[in-house]
């Protein structure tokens, strides 16, 4: 395809600054009137194994010392966004002897490794403080015990550090026995002290190893970055997200059942039993399907555009997932025929857009049943019209 490399070569050299523009993803109204997401699926309450435990601090340190909790580097950098002052603040709570909230884990079922579900702010603080090599922490800023004020442990005495380690905490560990659908379940209702973490995030911690690297992969690749303007913003795993969204409608389309967070969940950690054959597969049609996306809509690329005089649009996730899903379910030949008759495509796209049933499906409820059919049936209609009657 050379009339797409070249346009993809175009790309490249002028990149888009919609990265610094917070509406360069359009907010998402999952489930409209009704708010948030009901679990409907009822779960065995004796399927939930939580060892719940009051340790020492010390305990603790030495987990984290040796390796044995998950901090989780590739999203650390976002997630890990206390100051000095505020990581400070934390050991002068621990020497003043004061209670910490409760730390919440994910045992992983093949590692053994613990995940943070609850606190890894606080974890990463007594990180830089205690085991820290190279420019560990350095208290600033404290409210109470001025006199430690510039020190590092390495310059306390046997007294602060005894105490450090003595102080009681407690720890909630969801055992590996615990079905995954489950534990992101109580993932979401425990995830709320300091700054709680996105969904996608949380489905990294529960689907480390071969999931969590896979999307990674997806998320990394030229032609995503390309398709999406370069404006879907690595932070805070947002564009792990949108990778979430076709890997799970592109591989278990038929069995949504309306809730979205869990449906992503399962199908991100189903990945774990993929081959490399069958992962490979995936990755070719993600990479053809934003090659082909880009080719035929540019910079309009999963955008809502129902006018030639519209101003350009946020993406849109729900755009998205139809989309690059519905293209990547076509053959090369057929994609090939779609961008020879891009101009038509466009034109019905354009038009759909102005359909009160796909625009429903697009914008209000999301996440339901039947917004999500009638968005992917309402596109692949209009793909088959465009490659069967554009002749």
């Amino acid at each position: 395809m050379d009339q797409e490399q070249n346009l993809f070569e175009d790309r490249k050299k002028n990149p888009s600054m919609d990265d610094d523009n917070e509406e360069a993803v359009e907010k998402e109204d999952l489930y409209g009137k009704e708010g948030e997401n009901q679990i409907t699926k009822p779960f065995d309450p004796s399927q939930i194994d939580v060892d719940i435990a009051n340790v020492n601090l010390g305990s603790l340190i030495d987990q984290i010392a040796h390796d044995e909790i998950d901090l989780q580097p590739d999203f650390q950098r976002s997630s890990d966004i206390w100051d000095g002052t505020q990581k400070s603040r934390l050991i002068e709570s621990i020497l003043l002897g004061l209670p910490l909230p409760s730390f919440y884990f994910s045992e992983d079922l093949a590692t053994g490794k613990l995940s943070i579900i609850d606190g890894l702010q606080r974890i990463c603080a007594i990180r830089d403080f205690i085991i820290k090599k190279e420019e560990p922490l350095v208290l600033q800023n404290l409210q109470f015990l001025r006199s430690f004020e510039g020190k590092t442990y390495k310059a306390l005495g046997r007294p602060e550090i005894r105490r450090i380690q003595s102080l009681k905490i407690t720890t909630n560990t969801l055992r590996k026995s615990t079905p995954n659908e489950v534990k992101y379940v109580i993932f979401q209702r425990v995830n709320t002290a300091g700054v709680p973490l996105e969904p996608q995030e949380m489905r990294h911690a529960l689907n480390q190893g071969k999931p969590a690297q896979f999307m990674k992969e997806l998320a990394d690749l030229e032609a995503f970055k390309i398709a999406t303007n370069h404006s879907i913003k690595s932070k805070r795993m947002l564009d792990r997200d949108f990778a979430n969204r076709f890997v799970a409608f592109y591989t278990g389309f038929n069995e949504y059942n309306g809730e979205l967070d869990a449906f992503l969940n399962n199908k991100m950690g189903a990945l774990k039993g993929k081959t490399d054959e069958e992962l490979k597969n995936i990755k070719e049609a993600f990479e053809k399907s934003m090659n082909c996306c880009y080719t035929i809509f540019k910079e309009d690329d999963f955008r809502k555009r129902s006018h030639t005089r519209d101003k350009r649009k946020p993406i849109s996730k729900s755009v998205f997932d139809t989309l690059s899903v519905n293209i990547a379910w076509l053959t090369d030949e057929e994609r090939q025929s779609l961008i020879e008759r891009n101009k038509s495509f466009k034109q019905r796209m354009m038009a759909l857009f102005n359909e009160p049933k796909f625009s429903a499906a697009i914008s209000t409820g999301t996440a339901k049943t039947y917004s999500v059919v009638q968005r992917f049936k309402d596109v692949k209609d209009i793909i088959q019209e465009v490659l069967n009657n554009d002749k």
